[in-house]
């Protein structure tokens, strides 16, 4: 799940689409992590939408722009907002997308 939180008067909620992504990688820029892991439900980004393309494979990396445009246009295993903080960070911080159910995947 990964994406309750509470409000300022410590009532639970809930954050927005990839909000938990978003957080793990402000928090990976202002603790200096040397990376950040978003874990989700594929081995990593996917050269096409496996639903619609049997043979996808994993791309095994793209650059933090190549990343922003894919998510711009529609891939869901990265919000274009998780990017940034990665990249401000001086030196970058490399980001790894990982699978919950196949954690054992480079």
């Amino acid at each position: 799940t990964g994406y309750v939180a509470s409000n300022t008067e410590g009532v639970a909620t809930t954050l927005q689409r990839d909000g938990s992504d978003y957080s793990a990688a402000i928090m990976g820029r202002l603790l200096q992590a040397q990376r950040i892991s978003i874990w989700t439900d594929v081995d990593g980004i996917l050269s096409a939408d496996p639903r619609r393309v049997p043979h996808a494979h994993v791309i095994s990396e793209v650059s933090y722009n190549e990343a922003m445009e894919l998510a711009y246009f529609g891939a869901k295993v990265i919000h274009p907002k998780c990017v940034l903080p990665a990249i401000i960070s001086e030196p970058h911080i490399p980001i790894y997308i990982r699978n919950t159910f196949n954690s054992s995947f480079p």
